[in-house]
């Protein structure tokens, strides 16, 4: 990824101290006619990092019990 690639996505797997770690990025069109801004546009790379899953080491499926029995 070039350089000055910035994330503010703390939960994107490929944000690494807020900036881009994807070997490339798409940026796609939301659909929803805000056009001529920022948030008509959205990041199609994005891949949701379930921190608090990854630092338990359950599955997803434990970890969602867990989560249920607790909430």
């Amino acid at each position: 990824m070039p350089a000055g690639v910035k994330c503010q996505v703390e939960e994107c797997t490929y944000n690494k101290e807020t900036a881009c770690s994807a070997e490339k990025i798409e940026v796609s069109s939301n659909g929803n006619d805000v056009v001529g801004t920022n948030k008509g546009t959205l990041c199609a790379t994005f891949e949701y990092s379930d921190h608090y899953r990854a630092k338990s080491g359950l599955s997803k499926e434990e970890y969602r019990e867990r989560f249920d029995a607790q909430h």
